[in-house]
């Protein structure tokens, strides 16, 4: 699923899985990731609309299982 993220979001992503890294910074990459993870929903919401995007959520889900994820 990297290959599919940019490259803010995966590096805000090892921020947090890292164990060297200091408590605090993790701390700002999991805010930075819950604040870009709002935008996002609230931009699907305005631009597919509620039921358009629970059918899309359900369909990567399914595609999701069948690639074994």
């Amino acid at each position: 699923m990297d290959d599919k993220l940019g490259k803010y979001i995966t590096k805000l992503m090892t921020t947090v899985v890292d164990k060297e890294q200091d408590e605090f910074v993790k701390g700002l990459a999991i805010s930075e990731l819950n604040n870009l993870k709002e935008n996002i929903d609230s931009f699907v919401k305005k631009h597919i609309g509620k039921k358009e995007s629970e059918e899309l959520k359900q369909q990567l889900l399914q595609e999701e299982k069948e690639n074994g994820k």
